[in-house]
């Protein structure tokens, strides 16, 4: 499934290995959001590594799951593209 990552972390050190997470397992689409696409596991082992990360008194992660249909409707204005699930790509 498709999920939207966003995250709020003000510590830069913090921040850049949330980016490095977040890169890890998906497309920056913003500064701080990323589009990935988890599997139940996966989006486990994504949430278990991002509390080793942040401090959670101060920081937050969220992710927010984008069914196809929602992903239908999706309008991007200005720069950007569709991220599209690179494990089903049509030749």
């Amino acid at each position: 499934m498709k999920y939207l990552v966003a995250f709020d972390i003000s510590n830069s050190r913090r921040r850049g290995r949330m980016v490095k997470l977040c890169l890890a397992t998906g497309f920056r689409v913003q500064k701080s959001v990323f589009e990935s696409f988890l599997d139940s596991v996966q989006v486990a082992s994504f949430e278990n590594e991002a509390e080793k990360i942040i401090d959670p008194d101060t920081d937050s992660v969220r992710l927010y799951p984008i069914d196809a249909r929602a992903d239908e409707g999706v309008r991007i204005v200005g720069c950007g593209k569709r991220i599209e699930n690179p494990a089903f790509k049509v030749l």
